[in-house]
């Protein structure tokens, strides 16, 4: 029986610290937290909420010296937006964390800086990573998973020092077969196409964290791509993820799907989620599978690890 995860990567106004903030998708964003809350809820799906760690504080008094996105940047409004709005979200982690579906809260840096970027210094990637956790902890909420901002996978071993277990990575796989985006570019007719996200085997290693690597994110098209397939009645990602859905449901893999809450833009949009959704739990419901978080995909790793290195005993 084959396994759904999905990550989601919670980061608000963070998320956007190295650019221009968007403020109408940012006041969306804050209310998508809570219709992917209740949706999750309807159909009775676990998933991994990675929050930036500065979202579990209600204020700051640090200046975030040396930040890309500016001293004391979390005190800027953006907009018509007050700086709660954008920097801060405690009672959103809480919403979640409190939903009748057990989620798992997991980490996603401190400040969502990139850990390649330039000034990303040793120091500071500890302290991105120290901070996420400390601040997490002061909420009550001890994480297990955490997803690197921009899935730039560095300082593995921070993670490892950190109480961290499991971390999503990069898969190599869909990497080689490119995006989504180019390769329905590639044939005459994409709608025809329906490339199947690889099903991934999450591992153990050298820093003894298990990586529970991506197969594919929900939100890869850009405008120009999404508006002819609407034009159709047909959504590529759905299809796509339906045929992920079908494979994984006769294997012993892992599909491991993940999106922005900012994502959610268009009620096209939050029909492509509520599909898979759907589909998720129609496949659930038949016994074809089941729906975990990476902390709990994490835990059957180790179990298994431990097993095979059990000894065999011999009459």
């Amino acid at each position: 029986m084959g396994t759904v995860v999905i990550s989601l990567d919670a980061e608000l106004g963070w998320g956007f610290h190295d650019r221009e903030v968007p403020e109408s998708l940012l006041r969306d964003t804050r209310d998508n937290w809570l219709h992917l809350r209740d949706l999750f809820d309807a159909y009775e799906v676990p998933a991994t909420w990675a929050v930036t760690g500065h979202l579990f504080l209600d204020s700051c008094l640090d200046s975030h010296h040396n930040h890309p996105a500016g001293e004391r940047c979390c005190q800027r409004p953006v907009g018509d937006l007050e700086a709660d709005d954008v920097w801060y979200g405690p009672e959103l982690v809480e919403e979640v964390a409190t939903a009748d579906v057990d989620h798992e809260i997991a980490g996603h840096g401190f400040t969502h800086v990139h850990l390649d970027h330039e000034r990303m210094t040793d120091e500071f990637a500890i302290r991105e990573i120290e901070n996420c956790a400390r601040a997490a902890a002061e909420r009550g909420h001890d994480l297990s998973s955490f997803v690197f901002p921009v899935n730039k996978v560095r300082h593995r071993d921070v993670l490892a020092e950190n109480g961290f277990e499991c971390y999503r990575g990069v898969n190599r796989l869909l990497e080689d077969r490119g995006t989504l985006e180019r390769q329905l570019t590639k044939v005459s007719s994409a709608v025809v196409g329906k490339p199947t996200p690889p099903i991934v085997e999450p591992y153990v290693d050298e820093y003894g964290l298990v990586n529970v690597p991506a197969s594919v994110y929900l939100f890869n098209f850009g405008q120009e791509y999404e508006k002819p397939f609407s034009a159709l009645g047909e959504d590529p990602v759905v299809r796509q993820v339906e045929a992920g859905i079908d494979a994984v449901a006769n294997d012993d893999g892992v599909l491991h799907l993940w999106l922005h809450p900012h994502n959610l833009r268009t009620s096209a949009h939050h029909r492509r989620l509520r599909s898979i959704v759907r589909y998720v739990d129609r496949r659930r419901t038949a016994g074809d599978l089941q729906v975990k978080t990476m902390a709990e995909v994490a835990d059957d790793v180790r179990r298994r690890e431990r097993t095979r290195a059990e000894p065999v005993e011999t009459a």
